[in-house]
């Protein structure tokens, strides 16, 4: 999941009629990306945003109106349009061109050093979490499978500093042993969705992928011992429901938005 930086400071604020309606599983987990009204978003466990849209008096709304906030970070890539990204670029290891976005050689000490001047930005907005985005790039397939420890090595480093500071890991349920006590929950995309980056195409995962998924993410579970929230993709009314009643078949709390997760969801009738 990876915010789309070129769109950020072109979005209005939203309308409440917008916003998506909240039902027995899509009331816990909020994500987005793009700028929103902090008065809209209510009574979530868990809030996901762009830290850089908000100011320290917004932050305080999300803050009083939910009960957990985190700000994206990626740990292992820098996105081109990223505030740090300059600063960042002399300290990475190639290109991902999908994102427009490049490998941060974890193992280098001024990375990690300005990955931690960025955290501690985060934090001065008032804001107490980090969703971690790009943890599957220290996995055995990832262009970082050789920093794996380096990796974990600095989570832990943050942890230690940052006492108070709850991490939200995206993915990455290969790391469930080692992020055990490290990470407080975990978020999960497209298990009943599949989106074609390729053909820009909303689809739903045949049933026996469906089930593949969802028993890694019950073993991922056992051995975490925390809680799993769900992202879905979909474009259509009909499509949101769809996915909202196969997801309360598999008992994790989803959120059900747009692939770009610009906006509050609304969807085609």
């Amino acid at each position: 999941m990876r915010p789309i930086n070129i769109l950020y400071f072109l979005l209005p604020f939203l309308g409440v009629s917008q916003l998506q309606e909240k039902d027995a599983i899509a009331n816990k987990l909020f994500v987005c990306y793009g700028k929103v009204n902090p008065e809209l978003i209510t009574g979530y466990d868990l809030v996901i945003l762009e830290s850089e849209h908000y100011t320290s008096s917004e932050i305080a709304i999300f803050n009083r109106n939910n009960t957990k906030v985190a700000a994206y970070i990626s740990l292992t890539e820098v996105n081109e349009y990223a505030s740090f990204y300059k600063e960042m670029a002399p300290y990475t290891l190639g290109k991902n061109g999908i994102w427009n976005s490049r490998f941060i050689d974890i193992k280098n000490k001024k990375a990690q050093e300005v990955l931690l001047k960025v955290i501690n930005k985060i934090k001065q907005k008032g804001i107490e979490g980090l969703f971690l985005d790009n943890l599957d790039n220290v996995s055995q397939w990832g262009n970082l499978r050789n920093q794996k420890e380096e990796f974990i090595a600095l989570l832990k480093r943050i942890k230690v500093e940052n006492k108070n500071l709850f991490l939200v890991q995206n993915s990455g349920l290969f790391l469930a042993k080692e992020l055990k006590n490290i990470t407080n929950s975990i978020v999960v995309e497209s298990v009943v969705s599949a989106y074609d980056f390729a053909k820009k195409e909303y689809a739903i995962r045949d049933i026996n992928t469906q089930r593949e998924i969802v028993k890694n993410l019950r073993q991922a579970k056992k051995i975490a011992k925390k809680p799993i929230y769900i992202i879905e993709y979909a474009e259509t009314s009909r499509m949101k429901k769809m996915i909202s009643r196969e997801a309360k078949k598999i008992d994790f709390s989803v959120f059900v938005a747009q692939i770009d997760l610009q906006s509050i969801p609304k969807f085609k009738i």
